[in-house]
């Protein structure tokens, strides 16, 4: 019986890690893709999908904004801006709101470590020498011309650098030490108010903060709840909200300066 019972624990044991996902891994400036793994066409089926970050580092300016082309896609992709370890949900939704499908994932962010190449300056570069090549030989007088020689080719240009993705709220004034949990954002301020006014109604205690991308050009109304001292109390709350607001895509921000 003690046998029998020992041999269930490990074979639970190593269920449950077959069961974990395994964490993928990405890097600061480029994009990460994401892609659902549907277990049955039904999830899909007259289903709206929703993308939002359930953990990201501190010091991350990533929220719903950042997903392209958008988080109501089915797939997605988003550039993290800091390194550190990232937690994202695909839900899937019927038409009465009811949960479908879910599926997180988990990136693990390292820094971009590719050196920077140097500007073009214009000047002429000698390119380096083959020392495989034949050395020139010259006539002397009264002496055959030798053939001419070939050399090796040249080697192929590399290629250019390609532009890092804009990654936007980084200019952000933010308030050090502080956190503040983030519902909503939108693109017009009469519809972040309607918004507002649905939250308040159920009691919940929540703000509309302006903010400006300078690089993209572009205003948002932000709705947020709470200041809290820090990250893991800002989680422990947004728990909370989570279960009182599963249609809401909550992430956790450093408070931000007024614009």
């Amino acid at each position: 019986m003690k046998k029998t019972t020992v041999a269930m624990i490990i074979m639970l044991m190593l269920i449950s890690e077959c069961a974990k996902k395994p964490v993928l891994t990405g890097t600061v400036g480029n994009p990460v893709n994401l892609t659902p793994e549907l277990k049955k066409p039904e999830d899909t089926v007259a289903c709206t999908f929703k993308w939002n970050f359930t953990s990201k580092p501190a010091e991350s300016n990533m929220d719903v904004l950042s997903f392209q082309p958008d988080s109501r896609s089915f797939t997605v992709s988003f550039v993290p801006d800091v390194p550190g370890d990232y937690e994202l949900q695909f839900t899937s939704q019927d038409t009465e709101g009811k949960e479908q499908f879910k599926q997180v994932f988990t990136y693990a962010v390292s820094p971009d470590t590719n050196p920077i190449p140097a500007a073009d300056t214009g000047e002429y570069q000698a390119l380096p020498r083959d020392l495989s090549a034949p050395l020139p030989q010259y006539s002397q007088p009264g002496t055959q011309t030798a053939p001419p020689v070939t050399y090796a080719s040249k080697p192929p240009a590399a290629p250019k650098p390609q532009p890092k993705a804009v990654v936007k709220g980084r200019k952000i004034p933010k308030v050090a030490g502080k956190f503040t949990i983030q519902i909503s954002a939108w693109k017009q301020y009469n519809q972040a108010e309607a918004a507002l006014a649905k939250l308040t109604a159920k009691d919940l205690d929540a703000y509309i903060q302006k903010v400006y991308f300078k690089e993209t050009k572009e205003t948002m109304y932000r709705i947020r709840s709470g200041t809290f001292d820090s990250y893991a109390e800002a989680k422990k709350v947004m728990k909370d909200l989570q279960a009182r607001f599963p249609k809401e895509e909550f992430w956790i921000d450093n408070v931000r300066e007024d614009q």
